[in-house]
This record gives structure tokens, sequence and C-alpha cells, in this order.
């Protein structure tokens, strides 16, 4: 059993519904980058922050000191023998080797769906994320490729249970 998993990949990919199952179902810790964001922002995980990308509460400056607060955050539940899974874009090599630096064996799976699928899941998103289809694109053509890390890639258009049933093979937690 991982003491700690990365679940990384563009807005919209899945990353919080295979956190969520990982919280659920395996009884892991889960840090969400966008409920750290708000709350160092003094928002509430559910008012929007909604800003163009880089702007706002999504400058350089503050997703720096968001993925330090997550690595700190995680350090202190790990310290207290709890399992742990960040949940973040992750989509610059700095955020993964930040990771890297901290834990020793993370585990990182990149999150991942067909983009019309995203598309869809963005149109449609009743969420703590402001992310939208141009914050996607964005990030999209920002994204560094992970060449730093061993992941595995999970395609999250699948059914909660297919889901559930291949995490729980990768990460070998016995389901709730």
């Amino acid at each position: 059993m991982r003491e700690l998993v990365v679940i990384f990949g563009l807005s919209g990919s899945g990353k919080s519904f295979l956190a969520s199952i990982l919280h659920e179902k395996c009884g892991y810790e889960w840090l969400r980058s966008d409920v750290i964001r708000k709350q160092l922002a003094g928002l509430k995980p559910e008012e929007s922050a909604k800003a163009d990308y880089g702007k706002g509460i999504y400058t350089k400056e503050i997703t720096k000191k968001v993925y330090e607060e997550m690595v700190k955050r995680a350090k202190e539940l790990i310290d207290r023998g709890k399992k742990v899974v960040l949940d973040a874009t992750f989509i610059k090599r700095w955020q993964r080797e930040l990771v890297l630096k901290n834990f020793k064996d993370p585990f990182f799976i990149l999150a991942f769906a067909p983009e019309e699928v995203i598309k869809e899941r963005l149109k449609s998103r009743k969420d703590v994320s402001d992310a939208d289809w141009n914050i996607y694109l964005k990030q999209k053509e920002e994204f560094e490729a992970p060449e730093e890390i061993d992941y595995c890639v999970i395609n999250t258009n699948k059914s909660k249970e297919e889901l559930e049933s291949r995490l729980k093979k990768l990460l070998g937690c016995q389901l709730k």
C-alpha cells in the first residue's frame, strides 16, 4: 500500500473522481489543490473565483504557495501514519519535482479522458474547481511532459466499478 498517491492531469480529466474513490474506499486523506487554493485566499470551497488563466487566485506565485502547502499538509498527515492522495494538475515539472524531493516512493497516476468527454464534464460541472474549457486548453498548451517520473495512466471514461477495480489492483488497497 502506497502512503502517497499523486493524481495529476488536465482539468476535467477525472482526477478528483479517482481521488474520491481512494478517499472513500481506501481510506486516503484527500488533499485537493482547488480547496487549498481557496482556503489560502480566504474563500469557501464552493465560492467561485473564476478568472482568466494565470489571473486572480491562479497566478504563478499563488500556485507555488498552493503546491508548497499541499506538500506540507501531506507530510504532516503521513507523519501521523495516514495515507494521502494529492489531487492537482501538476502540469509543470517543478510541481512534480517538489513531490519527489519531499517524499520517498510517491505513486503517480495520470488521469486521462477523451477530449469530447472532458468538454462535456467541464460544461456541466458543479464543483469546487473553477476550470472551464478555455482553462483546459491553456493547461494543455503549457503541460510539461512528465519525463522525470514513472507513472501509470488511467482512462477515467469508465464506470466507477471499473475504476475502483483498477485502483485496487494498482495500489493493493482493500475497498470498503
